[in-house]
């Protein structure tokens, strides 16, 4: 056997050439810049999901009102709940009664791009059965038939990190 024949087969099998580590970095960082949006995009619906949680009490006493009066309370004050600017936490700068509407305006430690934006959640009732009990449709969501939606849809987040429980 060659002498200059067995090198060349055994420098061959020793690791990757720079050309091929640099194709596999390439690679590595495209995949990376691909995945990069939609986990941006999931932290930025937690935080709405984090803010439409402080909501829960509030749709449970916009609720009580239907359910004691048949008709929704017009603001904050008729739902018996603190001006909007005083309803606060974390994820939200206030929380408005319009109609039987609550409009959550989204602030403090949310991301920058969410900062005073507004997530809607509206109730639906049955057509023609105030008795009958109500669904909360949140964001772009729409009423199923039989149902109509009351108050207006104030959200302006992107439909992309606006939770699935909120889209059409």
């Amino acid at each position: 056997m060659n002498v200059s024949a067995s090198i060349s087969k055994t420098t061959s099998n020793h690791g990757f050439t720079l050309i091929e580590l640099m194709v596999v970095m390439a690679v590595i960082a495209i995949l990376a810049t691909l995945a990069m949006p939609s986990g941006l995009n999931q932290r930025l619906r937690l935080q709405v999901v984090d803010a439409a949680h402080m909501a829960d009490t509030i749709r449970q006493d916009v609720t009580n009102y239907y359910n004691r009066y048949h008709k929704f309370p017009s603001n904050n004050h008729k739902a018996g709940l603190p001006a909007p600017e005083l309803l606060i936490g974390n994820k939200v700068t206030r929380i408005e009664i319009e109609n039987g509407a609550i409009h959550i305006t989204l602030g403090n430690k949310v991301y920058k791009s969410l900062q005073d934006k507004i997530l809607t959640l509206r109730p639906a009732v049955v057509t023609g059965s105030p008795a009958s009990p109500i669904s909360w449709l949140c964001g772009f969501d729409t009423p199923v038939p039989g149902m109509t939606a009351v108050g207006i849809n104030k959200t302006d987040l992107e439909e992309a990190i606006v939770p699935s429980s909120c889209t059409k």
